[in-house]
C-alpha cells in the first residue's frame, strides 16, 4: 500500500519552490487557498501511480487558472497540454521527463526535490 501524501509539506514546498507566485499566470498566491495542481491528474490514469503526489507532478496554481473558467488549465487541454501543464496518461513519459512552460517565458523539468532543471531527471 502507498503511504499516503504528506500535504503540509508538500504545499510548503510548492509554495517555496514558486516563491508565492501561480507558476502559470506569475499571479501572486495566497499561501492558504493556492491550488496543488496534478499535470497528470486522477483522471488521467494517475490515481494509483508512485508519482500522482510527486513535485514534478504538481504546480502551484491561482483557483482561477486552475479550474476558473473557460480559459483555465483544465478547460484549455490542448493549450495546457502543449506548455506542459497537463501530461497525458497516454504520454511514454513520466512528468518529470515533460518540460513545463514556468511563468509563461521559461521551459524547466520540475524535479521531486522542489526544484527547476534545465535538463530532465534520469
Amino acid at each position: 500500500m502507498t503511504p499516503r501524501p504528506n500535504w503540509p509539506k508538500i504545499r510548503d514546498a510548492l509554495w517555496e519552490r514558486a516563491h508565492g507566485r501561480c507558476e502559470v499566470s506569475y499571479q501572486p498566491l495566497d499561501r492558504d487557498t493556492f491550488d496543488a495542481h496534478h499535470r497528470q491528474n486522477k483522471g488521467m490514469g494517475g490515481t494509483n501511480r508512485a508519482h500522482r503526489d510527486a513535485l514534478s507532478n504538481l504546480l502551484a496554481l491561482d483557483p482561477q487558472v486552475h479550474n476558473g473558467g473557460p480559459l483555465s488549465v483544465h478547460a484549455r487541454r490542448v493549450w495546457s497540454g502543449g506548455r506542459g501543464y497537463l501530461v497525458s496518461k497516454l504520454s511514454p513519459h513520466l512528468p518529470a521527463q515533460v518540460p513545463v512552460l514556468i511563468h509563461g517565458v521559461m521551459w524547466r523539468y520540475l524535479a521531486d526535490d522542489g526544484t527547476y532543471r534545465l535538463e530532465p531527471a534520469l
